[in-house]
């Protein structure tokens, strides 16, 4: 196998492109709020440095060579189980993983180099890391692909391919130097696309925690912080403009809760906002879309097909109505007031919001805890709100 082994070059750009990554990974660990994992991802990288650094030194000074690969291959084995631990993690932050887990595959390597003395052959040490190499990236393609049903960030792909494509290329590698032939892939050309493949990961890391913190400014934006719920900005950009014919919008409004908030102080009303905003949520079906107005007012959309406006709008009365608040004083009862608009062929969105503005109006002019509809309940001129 001395063909194989004659890599000087290709260890060196190995070794610089660990390097390179962990320097990488280093700074955006340092850098960025989403560092969980990144640092890890840092440090595996710098323990396969390591572990290429000692292949090379193993066959220039043959006296330390049977510890010098003993201990690269330890290292290889540790970088392995540390690089996917680290994907793992930085996948989902709020994993819950025992990091040390991580060195009983080392150890149990270096108990086997020990009594076997396998790393003093070249094919088995090598078969074992492309080995190891295959199953780490296998696992962690998986990991990162189920995760994204969780967090669909588009580069998941990306990383999801990366992996699956090194983890092939291990198993090409691994079956090649089990067999001492090479019919596929000469060993330079495996160990160079090795390195492109981790280098790429890298990369493909830093565009990743990238995506994420987008992800997480664009939702802030889209959110209110209180309750939760979309904001008004976000109905507006993504409720229809022309809404369909038999489309329904709803707004309600919390019944005196300025009384509320002055008897039992503005911690209540949070309180109070935030679970009925929850209950109302839950209330809703599939396809509806609800934001907080602004205030103690809300604003639904309610697509025809997914059924009567009105009996939704009621559901919801009756749903905040029921609710009690257990760290809250006992006297402390809601309800809430509603209007419900339908659309017609042509009707705007911001026409459809007037007239449900309208008909809440009527609901509170009528007595308050209760739903009127548009189409239904007929609201004095001279007592419009103004929208």
């Amino acid at each position: 196998m001395t063909n194989e082994l004659d890599l000087p070059t290709v260890l060196f750009l190995q070794k610089a492109s660990y390097i390179a990554g962990a320097l990488t990974l280093g700074y955006l660990r340092l850098t960025s709020a989403e560092s969980r994992g990144v640092g890890l991802l840092a440090a595996s990288f710098m323990v396969l440095a390591a572990g290429s650094t000692l292949a090379g030194y193993a066959e220039l000074y043959p006296a330390l060579y049977g510890f010098l690969s003993l201990v690269n291959i330890v290292l290889g084995v540790l970088g392995y189980c540390l690089l996917a631990l680290a994907f793992v993690l930085i996948s989902d932050p709020d994993r819950k993983i025992n990091p040390w887990l991580v060195f009983l595959p080392a150890i149990g390597t270096l108990a086997a180099g020990l009594i076997t003395a396998f790393h003093l052959t070249n094919t088995y040490r090598a078969t074992t890391f492309t080995v190891l190499g295959c199953l780490t990236m296998a696992a962690t393609a998986v990991v990162v692909f189920r995760d994204a049903y969780r967090e669909p960030l588009p580069i998941r792909r990306l990383i999801v391919g990366l992996l699956a494509a090194a983890s092939l290329l291990s198993l090409i590698m691994a079956l090649e130097f089990s067999t001492r032939s090479f019919p596929v892939l000469a060993v330079a050309n495996g160990f160079l696309l090795m390195i492109i493949s981790k280098f790429v990961l890298a990369i493909a890391i830093v565009i990743f925690i990238s995506e994420r913190q987008h992800a997480k400014i664009k939702n802030l934006a889209d959110r209110d912080h209180l309750t939760g719920l979309y904001n008004r900005r976000f109905f507006n950009a993504n409720a229809p403009s022309q809404p369909h014919p038999g489309d329904a919008v709803l707004f309600l409004d919390i019944d005196h809760f300025k009384q509320l908030n002055d008897r039992w102080g503005h911690a209540a009303g949070d309180e109070v906002l935030s679970t009925m905003a929850q209950a109302v949520q839950s209330t809703l079906p599939k396809g509806a879309l609800l934001a907080r107005q602004g205030g103690e007012e809300f604003i639904v959309f309610l697509p025809a097909k997914v059924g009567d406006a009105l009996f939704y709008a009621e559901r919801i009365r009756k749903t905040v109505a029921e609710l009690r608040f257990p760290t809250l004083d006992p006297e402390i009862t809601v309800t809430i007031s509603g209007g419900v608009a339908r659309a017609f062929h042509g009707t705007e969105l911001a026409s459809l919001c007037r007239e449900a503005d309208q008909a809440l109006y009527l609901a509170k002019a009528a007595g308050r805890d209760r739903i009127c509809d548009a189409d239904l309940d007929a609201v004095p001129q001279n007592r419009l709100r103004l929208a």
